[in-house]
């Protein structure tokens, strides 16, 4: 699954928006990514009036982020609530010499050794923050060096557009503390479908075909309807009168362009890119 060279590749992820002739679009972002979309992106806002990301992306509140999933108090360690086969696979995940050994000698080894590694990586964290440091660190690992939001708020800062969020980060915190421990759970036990995932994310984010990127791989921690559905409606309504006078662009994880292609063209918009909702 490591991907080496660097590539651009062209962004197909986008709807685009029209009402009225006031037109815009909407970029399906992957937080994480093994290819960059700069000249895409490039061309995709150098026209654009407003853009829009779903929250803060600077460093500052990026530190917030963290220091919010972060528990010095509690005695309590994410590891606690998982099984020692478990642990075993997520170290082997995080350091490939321990997934390259056939040996059960060496595979004890590597559970003795470098558990405490891993186990230090998330060390006085909450379970949400624990279970993004894990997953970020294995794609990282892998070679995803790339974030579409990321590339695009650096690219519109270089075009000097203008930016707004359309959560503070008090809001989106709120939203990774109600992440279910149980989705967590059960996606790090299945830790031994990681690459096939991660590869099929690729393969459909590539196409621009976000039915089979829905329906692909096992479920996703923060694929649940308080994460997704409730905040399609909140983007929806922050948005709704820039929309109104077009030449917007709006980057929102590409699991939200469902539920926003449904409210948009309920709102009379025409709606048009790699997937339309069924009316």
């Amino acid at each position: 699954m490591i991907f080496r060279k660097f590539k651009q590749k062209k962004l197909k992820m986008i709807l685009e928006v029209q009402k009225n002739g006031k037109v815009s679009h909407l970029v399906g972002t992957a937080h994480f990514f093994p290819y960059s979309f700069r000249n895409s992106l490039y061309r995709c806002l150098e026209n654009a009036r407003l853009v829009m990301f779903e929250g803060p992306l600077d460093d500052h509140n990026m530190a917030r982020v963290r220091e919010a999933g972060i528990d010095r108090e509690s005695s309590y360690h994410f590891f606690d609530g998982l099984d020692d086969e478990t642990i075993a696979g997520i170290t082997g995940a995080l350091i490939p010499v321990c997934r390259t050994r056939n040996s059960s000698y060496l595979l004890h080894f590597c559970k003795v050794s470098f558990k405490d590694t891993v186990y230090d990586l998330v060390k006085g964290m909450n379970p949400w923050l624990a279970f993004f440091t894990i997953w970020s660190t294995y794609l990282k690992r892998n070679g995803w060096k790339y974030s579409v939001d990321m590339e695009g708020f650096n690219v519109a800062r270089e075009l000097g557009k203008k930016i707004i969020f359309l959560e503070a980060i008090e809001e989106q915190i709120k939203v990774l503390e109600n992440i279910s421990h149980d989705n967590i759970i059960y996606f790090l036990k299945q830790v031994d479908h990681w690459e096939t995932l991660a590869n099929e994310y690729v393969k459909y984010y590539l196409k621009g075909d976000l039915e089979k990127l829905r329906l692909s791989g096992i479920r996703f921690p923060s694929r649940h309807h308080t994460v997704i559905d409730h905040r399609d409606e909140i983007f929806y309504e922050r948005m709704r009168d820039e929309l109104a006078h077009g030449e917007v662009v709006a980057f929102l994880g590409a699991p939200h362009l469902k539920g926003m292609s449904r409210l948009l063209l309920a709102d009379g918009y025409q709606v048009q890119g790699p997937w339309l909702p069924q009316q």
